[in-house]
Formats: structure tokens, C-alpha cells, sequence
């Protein structure tokens, strides 16, 4: 699990502030981001992202997952300044920047709490400051110094492609130091080397499959049109995915309302269930039954408590309503 971040909400005119700056710096710096930065910005997805990762685990055999600790903790404020002033150098945009950074964090006791480094989430400007430090730190360097080495970066999430395992250890190892020179870590634990391996070959590695922007990529089973099962390394739901929206249901009890009817709790989820559908589905969407299978078992014995009826009428009716319903 990871760490909590802590938010910094602003009020209203300091939103609209943070929303004009933003609307002065964004046409600027999309003009320098990277191909591959897809967090947070106009025309990118991380649809686009994984599906792109996606295609490269074909064309290379391992991966570097890495994991920046506590990376919005932590952004040097000193250095982000200067990442900041590389697209402008407007004094009033300086000076809000700065003021926002610094600004002292009101806890619930009463308390503040004085900010020399990193930048809370919650604002409208905190994912672009985000990327403009990430631009300069790893982008650009990456592009200088191992331009044959792709990757994909949203926000602080970051895969890494490599042909060779010597290459994957020896670059880790750069950007590791790369980071510590601009005062960042990666997580020791999280960040690891990875082998595309696909299903059915032998290989002693141990590391066999990798998450990213809640995708799971390890080897698989694939059918080719002519029938033939082929091994593959793609991409499906991640089981921490797969427990969260099963927490989401938990904390909700959406299936303990014994007030409601079947099509009323239905038509209570079925916006949080198209949403994890249209994102979850994009890539071997066959996975979503572990979400769905269970749910639609729940939903079954649910009915069956109600309206003390049998499992097959029970069942019949959920199937009927799941075509009304996104259920599954």
C-alpha cells in the first residue's frame, strides 16, 4: 500500500489563481513536454500510455519499473523554481508559484505546519508544476543521454524499456543516481527490473510482471484467429484494481439495503460500474470477470435472502436486469 499524501485544497480565489496561471503556462510547456509524458495533459490518456507500453514490451525484453519515493513530498522547491523559470519569466507567475510552494499547511489540531519541499496535490496547478519538474529531471535526460531507451511517464509513474538485462541494471543504476543528484529516491522495494517473458517459455528471472496506471503486464495465454494458443505479455486489470473496487462495494454495502429494490441499487451503481468498465475493458477485457463474476454472485444471494425465492429464479432475474444494468 502506499504512503498518504497530503492534500493542499485551495480556496476559491487562490484556485482561480492557480487556474489562470495554468492557463498562461500550459500552451508553453506542451510545446517542450515529451512525447511519452502522458499524465495530465490535453490529447493524452493513460489509455494511450498503456497501450503504448503495450506494443514496446513486444519489441524489448525488460522493463524498469520504477517508483520515485514520496515523489510530491519531496520536489525540491529551489529546483522546481528553476524548471519554472526555463518557460517563463513572468514575475507575478514567480511569485505565486513560490508563495503556493511554501505556504504553511493547516492540520486538523489547529496547528501549521511551515513547507520547505514538495508540492500538495489538490490544486489545479500541482500536476503541471509535477510534469515540468519530471521534464527536466528524467524526460530530458533521458532523451540525451539514452535516447534508445523508451518510456512511458504519467505523473511519477515510469516504465522503462531495455534489450538486455546487463543494459536494465546498468541504466537503473544511472537513474538512480540521476535522481539523488536532484534531491529525489526511488522506493528500494518498489522499484524493480522486469523480463517480458511471455506464457509458456522457461526463465529463471524473478521478476515476471509489473503494474502501471492499474494494469497488470505478465505472461499470458492468447488465441490466433486460425484457434492456436500462443504465449503473449499484455496487459489486463491489476489485482489491486480488482480489490479496490471490491473495498468500493464493501464500504458502500450496496448489497445490504434491504429497503431497495434490485433495479434501484442498479441504477445506484451504474456510474461507478461504467466507469471502471470503460477503463478496465480497454486492454483483455475478458479479465473484468473477476470483478464481475463475484459481484453478480453477490447480487444473486442478495435476491434470493429478499424475496425467498429459488437460486435459479434468482439468478434469472439479475441476468435479465444485467442487460438493463451494467452489471457486467
Amino acid at each position: 500500500m502506499g504512503g498518504e499524501r497530503k492534500l493542499g485544497i485551495p480556496i476559491l480565489l487562490d484556485r482561480i489563481a492557480q487556474q489562470l496561471v495554468v492557463d498562461v503556462l500550459e500552451p508553453r510547456v506542451e510545446k517542450e513536454f515529451h512525447r511519452d509524458s502522458y499524465g495530465y495533459r490535453p490529447s493524452k490518456s493513460a489509455h494511450n500510455a498503456v497501450a503504448e507500453c503495450r506494443q514496446r514490451c513486444f519489441k524489448y525484453e525488460w522493463v524498469i519499473d520504477l517508483d520515485i519515493k514520496g515523489f510530491f513530498d519531496n520536489i525540491d522547491h529551489e529546483l522546481l523554481m528553476k524548471a519554472v523559470e526555463r518557460f517563463t519569466q513572468e514575475k507575478w507567475i514567480l511569485m505565486y508559484v513560490k508563495r503556493w510552494l511554501t505556504a504553511p499547511t493547516h492540520k486538523a489540531e489547529g496547528k501549521t505546519e511551515q513547507r520547505t519541499k514538495g508540492t500538495p496535490q489538490g490544486g489545479v496547478i500541482s500536476s503541471l508544476l509535477a510534469n515540468i519538474f519530471l521534464h527536466f529531471v528524467f524526460d530530458k535526460w533521458m532523451e540525451k543521454y539514452y535516447k534508445n531507451n523508451p518510456f512511458e511517464r504519467y505523473a511519477d509513474d515510469v516504465i522503462v524499456h531495455c534489450t538486455s538485462l546487463t543494459e536494465a541494471q546498468q541504466l537503473l543504476e544511472e537513474i538512480r543516481q540521476r535522481m539523488q543528484q536532484c534531491k529525489l529516491e526511488l522506493h528500494p522495494e518498489k522499484t524493480k527490473i522486469v523480463k517480458c517473458q511471455r506464457w509458456g517459455s522457461d526463465d529463471a528471472h524473478p521478476n515476471k510482471s509489473f503494474d502501471f496506471l492499474g494494469y497488470r503486464f505478465k505472461p499470458r495465454k492468447a488465441s490466433t484467429k486460425e484457434g492456436r494458443i500462443i504465449g503473449v505479455f499484455t496487459p489486463g486489470i491489476s489485482s489491486k484494481a480488482v480489490e479496490k473496487i471490491q473495498g468500493w462495494i464493501r464500504e458502500n454495502r450496496v448489497f445490504k439495503r434491504t429497503n431497495e429494490t434490485l433495479t434501484e441499487i442498479g441504477k445506484k451503481i451504474e456510474k461507478q460500474t461504467r466507469r471502471w468498465i470503460n477503463y478496465y475493458s480497454k486492454f483483455r477485457k475478458s479479465d473484468l470477470q473477476k470483478v464481475f463474476n463475484p459481484m453478480n454472485k453477490q447480487i444473486t444471494k442478495w435476491y434470493e435472502k429478499k424475496h425467498k425465492c429459488e437460486k435459479t429464479e434468482a439468478t434469472k432475474r439479475v441476468q435479465e436486469l444485467s442487460k438493463l444494468v451494467v452489471f457486467r
